[in-house]
C-alpha cells in the first residue's frame, strides 16, 4: 500500500478528506474525512481538488454558497450547518440507536415549507449512516414516486440504500451479496433471488441486467427482443416485480424481509425516510388514494412490526396475482416521514412519536446569520461590510423571511453578492 496523506479529495456525501491510503493498483483509496469517518472507497467516486486551487476551506465556503442560494445545505457540511435542532436531533438519534439494538418504530417530523425538514432528514441520513444502520431515503412525488406506485418507491430505496462496514460504503447489491449466506427458505422474492445471486457470473453481462431487474428496473427492451443476447428468460422461479398499484402487499414484504436479512447480518436494521408524505393527500383519484394509503398504511405497520400483518391481513389491500403478508416475520424498520402540517389522519394519529417544527428565535437567527458571513467570508476573502449594513441585511431577512429558514438563508447569501458586486 502507498501512502498518499497529502492527496486531498472530495466525496458527493461525505465531503472532504484525505487520501491516506490505496490498495488493488489504486482501485480503493482509503479517505480520512473531515467529519471523523475513515473509510476504504473505489477511488472513482472520488474527485480530486488541486493543490492549485488554493486551500481547502475557501473550496468548501464556494460549494455550500452555492447551495445556499438554492436555500440547502450540501449534504457532507450538514453536522456544521444545523442549528437550533438539539431536541429534534436527540429524539432521532435514540430511534436510530433504538434500531441499532433491534428495535424498530415511526417517526413523524411536521413541518412548513422551508422550516428546515429536509435538512433534518438528511441530518438524519447522515447520522444513521455514521453510526452503520442500513439507511435509504425517498421523495414522494405525485408524478415520479407517488405511494400508489410502489415499484417506483421500491426502486429509489434501493437505488440510495447505503451503509457503512469495515470502512467501506456499500450499496444493495454489496447487502444481498452478504446475504447469501443467510439461510431463507420461506420468502417468496428473497429466497429464490439469493438462490440465483449464488449461482450467476458478476463478469457476464447478463447478470447486470438480472441485477437491474430485481432492482426494479425496466428491462422490457430485453425481454421484448427475441434476439437479445442479454434477454431475461422464463424459468427463474422468481415472482415478477409487479407494476400494478395493487401490489402494496408485495413490495412491504420485500422490504421487511430486507430488515430481516439485515438484522441477522449485524447491522441492525433499516432506516426508511420518506420526505414530502403530504403527496398522499394530493392524490384526486379516490381509486388511487385507497391504494396509495394501503400502501404507506402497511408501510407504517411493518415500521411499528405489527403482528398482524404476518399473514394474509383481510382488512388489508392485497394483489390478485399473489397475494404475501405485509410483514415477512420479524420487522427490523425505523421509519422517517416529513410532512407539511395538515388535519390529523388515521394514517398518522397512531404515530406517537412526532417532531413539530418550531420557529427559531431571534438569538437562533442571528447564529445562522453570523455563520452565513462566515462562510462567505472565506469563500470571499476580501469581502468587507460594515456593520449598519449588516444589521440592516438582517433586519431585513428576518421580517421577510421568518417563517422560511429556506428563504431566509436564499436572502441573505443574495444580499451579500449585492454589497459585494456593488463595491466591486
Amino acid at each position: 500500500m502507498s501512502v498518499k496523506s497529502s492527496n486531498i479529495v472530495t466525496h458527493n456525501i461525505f465531503g472532504e478528506g484525505v487520501i491516506l491510503e490505496t490498495r488493488w493498483d489504486g482501485a480503493e483509496s482509503r479517505v480520512k474525512f473531515k467529519s471523523g469517518l475513515c473509510l476504504w472507497l473505489p477511488t472513482k467516486w472520488l474527485k480530486p481538488i488541486q493543490a492549485e486551487e488554493r486551500e481547502l476551506d475557501k473550496i468548501s465556503a464556494k460549494r455550500i454558497l452555492e447551495a445556499f442560494r438554492m436555500g440547502v445545505v450540501p449534504h457532507q457540511d450538514i453536522e456544521y450547518f444545523t442549528f437550533g435542532r438539539a431536541y429534534e436531533i436527540d429524539f432521532l438519534q435514540k430511534g436510530l440507536e433504538n434500531l441499532k439494538d433491534g428495535s424498530g418504530g415511526v417517526y413523524l417530523v411536521e413541518g412548513g415549507y422551508g422550516s428546515g425538514k429536509t435538512h433534518l432528514l438528511e441530518y438524519a441520513r447522515h447520522l444513521s449512516l455514521r453510526i452503520g444502520l442500513v439507511t435509504s431515503c425517498c421523495e414522494l412525488h405525485i408524478q415520479e414516486t407517488p405511494p400508489y406506485r410502489p415499484k417506483r418507491i421500491y426502486h429509489e430505496l434501493v437505488y440510495n440504500l447505503r451503509y457503512i462496514k469495515d470502512d467501506y460504503e456499500h450499496g444493495y447489491r454489496d447487502l444481498l451479496r452478504a446475504a447469501t449466506r443467510v439461510k431463507i427458505n420461506d420468502h417468496c422474492f428473497l429466497t429464490p433471488v439469493l438462490r440465483r445471486l449464488k449461482e450467476i457470473d458478476d463478469s457476464d453481462l447478463r447478470s447486470e441486467v438480472f441485477w437491474q431487474w430485481i432492482e426494479g428496473e425496466s428491462t422490457k427492451e430485453y425481454a421484448t427482443d427475441p434476439f437479445s443476447p442479454y434477454r431475461v428468460k422464463g424459468g427463474q422461479a422468481i415472482p415478477a416485480l409487479y407494476d400494478f398499484s395493487t401490489a402494496a402487499d408485495f413490495y412491504n414484504y420485500i422490504l421487511s424481509g430486507l430488515s430481516f436479512l439485515i438484522n441477522y447480518l449485524g447491522l441492525g436494521g433499516l432506516v426508511i425516510i420518506l420526505d414530502e408524505f403530504e403527496t398522499i393527500e394530493h392524490i384526486w383519484d379516490s381509486r388511487l388514494y385507497q391504494r396509495g394509503l394501503g400502501f404507506l398504511e402497511g408501510l407504517i405497520g411493518i415500521g411499528f412490526n405489527d403482528a398482524g400483518l404476518k399473514s394474509i391481513n383481510n382488512r388489508m389491500m392485497h394483489n390478485q396475482v399473489r397475494p404475501t403478508p405485509y410483514a415477512y416475520k420479524e420487522s427490523y424498520i425505523l421509519l422517517i416521514l416529513a410532512t407539511t402540517p395538515s388535519e390529523s389522519t388515521l394514517i398518522t394519529e397512531r404515530i406517537e412519536n412526532k417532531i413539530y417544527l418550531r420557529r427559531f428565535s431571534r438569538a437562533e437567527f442571528e447564529t445562522i446569520f453570523d455563520n452565513l458571513l462566515k462562510v462567505y467570508k472565506f469563500a470571499h476573502q476580501d469581502f468587507m461590510i460594515e456593520t449598519n449594513l449588516r444589521e440592516n441585511i438582517f433586519n431585513a431577512a428576518l421580517k421577510r423571511n421568518r417563517e422560511e429558514l429556506r428563504d431566509f438563508i436564499k436572502f441573505c447569501v443574495e444580499a451579500f453578492d449585492w454589497v459585494r458586486l456593488k463595491k466591486a
